[in-house]
């Protein structure tokens, strides 16, 4: 059976040094503090098939949306992979969020070399659109793709290029 643990003070290391197995080229520290200054708008927890931590996941939200929860960090150790753990982990991070009353869930991600994971999502539900913000400071250094899904019926509006400021989040995940 899948759970989700909490990330807390107490089991951050580990949480860093799982979320680094599955997304070596980003470091989820600083996401994690951040869920830990009692924030309510961000979880992150770790996955675990019975005793084995086997992956990561979560949600947070951007100030002053209260209708947009965005999954974060969700991903499976290697051999956990293509089993159809994946989409219990993210029924479990959907149900997170509508508990906390998000009427919506997103996500943004590379939009280059990165059709399973796409298309994983595409399979769950999510509807997908470019992100071309020019308000971000170095938008030509990536192309990012916005997922979203309805998680109360409700039809889902398009993202339509809200600015998102990934650059400020991909200065925080990088290695010091």
């Amino acid at each position: 059976m899948i759970r989700l643990e909490l990330i807390t003070n107490e089991n951050i290391t580990f949480a860093t040094r799982i979320q680094n197995e599955i997304f070596p080229e980003y470091n989820g520290l600083n996401n994690y503090l951040d869920s830990l200054k009692n924030d309510s708008s961000i979880h992150f927890f770790l996955v675990y098939e019975g005793d084995i931590c086997i992956g990561t996941t979560g949600i947070y939200a951007y100030k002053n949306d209260d209708k947009n929860a965005w999954i974060g960090f969700l991903g499976l150790k290697g051999k956990y992979r293509y089993q159809g753990i994946g989409k219990d982990v993210l029924a479990l991070t959907e149900d997170y969020a509508r508990k906390n009353n998000y009427k919506f869930i997103r996500l943004f991600t590379d939009k280059l070399n990165n059709d399973p994971v796409i298309n994983f999502y595409k399979k769950n539900g999510y509807t997908f659109e470019d992100y071309n913000s020019n308000l971000e400071e170095k938008k030509n250094d990536f192309l990012v793709v916005i997922g979203s899904k309805s998680l109360t019926g409700e039809k889902v509006e398009p993202w339509n290029n809200k600015f998102l400021n990934i650059s400020k989040q991909a200065l925080k995940q990088i290695y010091d």
